[in-house]
């Protein structure tokens, strides 16, 4: 294998005898991207609810370790939302009043509980195939949870502060990500695959590197030409005709 230093000019003459290798790899990777991304992955939908949880509380003084308390019982929430204390209920309700058949790991894998630094208010996110079944599910499971709040933790003020609504697109796939994924990775691999042909190209393309690089003498050039060309020449060429004087000279010999 012949020793080649990756330098700028490499980069000029790896892109200028390779670039058709370095597009098709790359037109390659963006309609695989696209071909994921609009028929194999399937869409998917997020829906959000958000809650409040607090406590009544007349004095200024109990109101404000109140509220701490509720900020810190946000953990205790989370939990029990994504436990089968509130799933459980979720479900058969889904399932009698919607229709809509989960199984517990999947709304377990579906349900995520995100809330702010000293806020009592936290969202219940939901992400689903089904547009409509997300907001459905994610209103579903706020109910479910305070009833069972109630009855767990006697805590009766659970407010839901805003219902979930029907998304209007879908949070996955993202099709300018994959599309740029699927662009880049084409062309990298366009660039490997040019680098690798070209640094196991045994063949000499100029005179110049047996002369400078192997120090080998010139003894002349020898021009090639292929078969077909050589056949083009021959037939072009023409067969002279004997003339009339060399006719009648052959003819005067053969009677002597």
């Amino acid at each position: 294998m012949m020793d080649q230093t990756v330098s700028f000019d490499f980069f000029i003459r790896l892109v200028r005898e390779y670039w058709r290798a370095i597009v098709s790899f790359t037109v390659v990777g963006l309609i695989v991207a696209a071909g994921l991304t609009f028929f194999v992955i399937t869409p998917k939908y997020q829906s959000s609810v958000q809650i409040l949880v607090n406590r009544k509380n007349t004095d200024a003084a109990t109101e404000s370790a109140g509220q701490q308390a509720d900020v810190q019982m946000i953990t205790t929430y989370k939990e029990l939302i994504a436990g089968q204390v509130v799933l459980k209920p979720t479900q058969q309700q889904l399932s009698e009043r919607y229709g809509i058949e989960r199984s517990l790991n999947t709304l377990k894998s579906e349900v995520s509980v995100t809330s702010t630094t000293n806020s009592q208010v936290f969202s219940i996110a939901v992400t689903d195939t089904d547009a409509k079944a997300s907001a459905t599910i994610a209103n579903q499971i706020a109910r479910s949870f305070k009833n069972q709040v109630q009855k767990i933790i006697k805590v009766n003020n659970v407010t839901i502060v805003a219902p979930a609504e029907t998304p209007n697109g879908a949070v996955s796939p993202k099709k300018p990500l994959n599309m740029s994924i699927g662009l880049v990775v084409g062309l990298l691999l366009g660039f490997v695959y040019a680098e690798i042909r070209m640094l196991t190209d045994r063949r000499v393309h100029d005179a110049d590197f047996l002369t400078d690089d192997l120090g080998l003498a010139s003894l002349g050039l020898v021009n090639h030409q292929n078969q077909y060309s050589i056949k083009k020449q021959v037939s072009n060429l023409t067969v002279a005709h004997p003339t009339h004087d060399n006719q009648i000279t052959s003819q005067t010999m053969k009677r002597v």
